[in-house]
């Protein structure tokens, strides 16, 4: 019954994994032998990294040998992403032995969205994610050549999301992005401004934002957090988000970017 419960836990894992992925727009990604081959460049990693989400049945050097020339080629550096479910099973402690060292560990959070009484929205603006794009791209770092195409990415995202800021005079002090999935809500790029922190911005963008997927059907909410970041840890706390699993990367010197 134990291997059965695992099975389950780990078979969860993967689903969230994807409904993830699927939320920060995977499409620039290859199949190969249960492997999803990321190549969109950019900050994010695990869209331009190895998730090795499915059983394979290649040899494993000769799929690492494939995945480095892979990146090689794209100008990427060669990353792997390590979840509870990797395939195979091995392949955390193969890639340890052949020196690719681990870095920047990461928590996913998940939460129950229990049923809850309308609130104020402290200031809140729940946009359209599209118009929300362009509103947020000085706070989140967005440069002028990549507005674009990440505003075209999110005209043509085809499932439910929406935005969220706070303004004063004019200028977005904090933001997030909501996308679901059937009745999953996950939530992305909860900023504050630098000088605005230590305010309860992020506090009032994510209590929002749970209110507008509780509104839209969710019932469950999640989102991802590197484990040393200990004032969003808090943050989310608040909420009764836990850690439901974690994952880490692994690199080769030189490519732990």
């Amino acid at each position: 019954m134990k291997g059965d419960v695992r099975e389950s836990e780990r078979a969860a894992a993967r689903r969230l994994e994807e409904r993830a992925l699927n939320a920060s727009g995977a499409f620039q990604s290859l199949v190969y032998d249960g492997w999803l081959l990321g190549y969109r460049p950019g900050p994010t990693k695990r869209l331009r990294c190895v998730n090795p989400f499915y059983a394979s049945a290649l040899p494993l050097d000769e799929k690492i040998e494939h995945c480095v020339g892979f990146y090689a080629a794209a100008k990427l550096p060669a990353i792997f992403r390590l979840l509870p479910f990797s395939e195979p099973p091995v392949l955390d402690a193969w890639l340890e032995r052949a020196g690719w060292a681990a870095f920047e560990r990461t928590l996913v959070l998940r939460a129950e969205l229990a049923d809850r009484p309308s609130s104020a929205r402290d200031g809140v603006e729940i946009l359209d994610a599209v118009a929300w794009m362009p509103l947020v791209a000085p706070l989140l770092g967005t440069s002028a050549e990549a507005l674009p195409p990440a505003i075209e990415r999110t005209r043509s995202y085809p499932l439910p999301h929406a935005g969220a800021v706070i303004r004063r005079d004019g200028e977005v002090l904090a933001c997030g992005l909501l996308k679901l999935e059937d009745h999953h809500a996950g939530l992305f790029a909860v900023t504050t401004a630098p000088d605005w922190r230590g305010r309860g911005l992020g506090r009032a963008v994510v209590s929002a934002l749970l209110a507008e997927a509780q509104r839209r059907g969710a019932a469950i909410a999640y989102l991802q957090v590197t484990a040393d970041n200990a004032s969003a840890l808090s943050l989310y706390r608040r909420f009764n988000f836990s850690a439901s699993y974690e994952y880490w990367y692994r690199a080769r010197a030189g490519d732990q970017r």
